[in-house]
């Protein structure tokens, strides 16, 4: 089956008349091992879906409880001591939250204020307390939500407006003048979550890969036929979402976690690892956003307005985000400045040269720029993207490798992605920055069923199963 996996992405090359230029040294091949413990629900969302705690937003670039566990379990299979646990790029908070629920100290870093508001109220349940949350429940099952008193409006930003009736808009603002009225602060919380969680529910939109699908019947012009099967009441969701959030809450084992700790640093991984002490985590749970053009700002849209961010700062935030979409700038100036004011200016050399020498990645680019000077790439700037993705990773990785203890574990959960019909090794470049970085390639795990290629390559360039993997690398020092 490995053999199958390599034998036809070079017959693709082939194929493409690329075999003129030399190959890319596929050094990390015999790494790759298909593991069928693993399963696209995994190390997704979809299996987190009935899991109590973890179902309470629907967050579709998380991974599961159930992967968290598997890795944990590698590694104390391994006969190794884990005590700390790192996740870099934290999101809603699963390895953070899950490794908290085992026993383990665990950090976690998440730009995103969505994702950091999902982590937050996830970890808030275990000091609520139970008997203010059921007489709040009470009291906004009789509470009437037609007669907002006008001081909260839904601030909509460009690209969220027209997403709520009249009437769901209206209740969002009575319902904000009723949170002000609780008291305790944890209870208060997690009641705005709530809210913030069934938006898209009640909205005439719904997530779809990179952007907001609109319902046509949403208050704004809609070119598209597209109708949900449903657009959910505000009152009704809202309570069924608390409602949920109580059975979860009263279903905690809270005793058996009182004294660990979680620290979620709300920052960029790019700058913030730099707080981090070297030599410190046992274990590194992560998934970074894949080299996708997939926009969090854009799918969370209807989230970072009810939270207050405007045109700008979306615009801002995206920027700030790991490169991973066309419009995207370059951040090495900015990652320059940031280790000349650390007097790192060597280790900045370091790893721009790590990823300058890269053979897989250049000759990616180079097939890039040469379909965009054919006019055959729908969008010049991907080049950019793909140049600024690994750019920022392989400074992720130079950290990660100094963050990670001595014989600890990094796992890291990532695809491959195609352009231009040029399936990109996104495993081998990243891997090689690890090994360069001085980390042992320990296994890369390939899932049983890859991903395939959109329905727009397909049909220009054939269906190509792109790779879905696990890398597991390992700190031999």
């Amino acid at each position: 089956m490995r053999q199958q996996l390599l034998f036809e992405e070079v017959k693709y090359l082939k194929q493409k008349k690329v075999s003129k230029r030399k190959l890319p040294d596929w050094e990390y091949f015999d790494k790759l091992v298909i593991n069928r413990a693993l399963n696209r629900k995994i190390v997704s969302f979809q299996a987190n879906k009935k899991v109590p705690l973890y179902r309470w937003f629907k967050f579709k670039e998380a991974y599961s409880t159930q992967l968290v566990d598997y890795c944990l379990d590698y590694t104390f299979n391994k006969k190794m001591d884990v005590n700390k646990v790192l996740d870099p790029f934290s999101g809603i908070g699963t390895t953070i939250t899950r490794s908290y629920e085992k026993g383990l100290s665990t950090t976690g870093i998440e730009i995103l204020p969505v994702a950091n508001a999902v982590a937050k109220a996830r970890l808030s349940s275990y000091k609520a307390d139970k008997k203010l949350f059921i007489k709040n429940l009470n009291k906004l099952e009789s509470c009437n939500l037609s007669n907002p008193s006008g001081k909260y409006n839904f601030q909509h930003i460009r690209i969220t407006k027209g997403a709520f009736s009249k009437k769901t808009e209206t209740e969002l603002s009575a319902y904000n003048d009723f949170l002000e009225k609780i008291e305790d602060e944890t209870t208060r919380y997690l009641f705005w979550f709530a809210s913030l969680a069934i938006l898209e529910k009640i909205s005439y939109t719904r997530k779809d890969g990179q952007y907001l699908r609109w319902d046509h019947r949403a208050r704004r012009k809609v070119r598209s036929s597209f109708e949900k099967s449903k657009v959910y009441q505000f009152k009704p969701a809202l309570l069924n979402k608390l409602k949920e959030l109580l059975d979860d809450i009263n279903n905690h084992s809270s005793n058996k976690i009182e004294n660990n700790r979680v620290n979620i640093i709300e920052g960029s991984s790019l700058k913030d690892m730099f707080q981090l002490q070297e030599n410190t985590f046992d274990v590194i749970i992560t998934s970074p956003p894949y080299c996708n053009r997939y926009d969090y700002t854009r799918t969370y849209a209807l989230e970072l307005a009810y939270m207050g961010y405007n045109d700008e700062d979306v615009k801002l935030l995206r920027q700030k985000l790991l490169s991973a979409t066309v419009e995207n700038k370059s951040k090495y100036d900015e990652l320059y400045n940031i280790y000349k004011k650390e007097n790192k200016i060597d280790e900045f050399q370091q790893v721009n040269e790590v990823f300058s020498k890269n053979s897989l990645l250049n000759n990616a680019l180079s097939y890039l720029k040469k379909k965009n000077e054919n006019k055959e790439l729908n969008n010049k700037n991907i080049i950019s993207m793909v140049h600024n993705y690994f750019f920022e990773m392989a400074f992720i990785i130079k950290n990660m490798s100094k963050s990670i203890a001595p014989n600890g574990r990094i796992f890291m959960v990532n695809d491959n992605v195609q352009y231009a019909g040029y399936s990109i090794p996104v495993d081998f470049i990243l891997s090689n920055f690890a090994s360069e970085f001085g980390l042992s390639i320990e296994k890369i795990w390939v899932l049983p069923n890859g991903k395939g290629n959109s329905s727009q390559q397909m049909g220009k360039h054939g269906r190509n199963e792109i790779r879905k993997c696990v890398y597991v690398w390992h700190n031999k020092e």
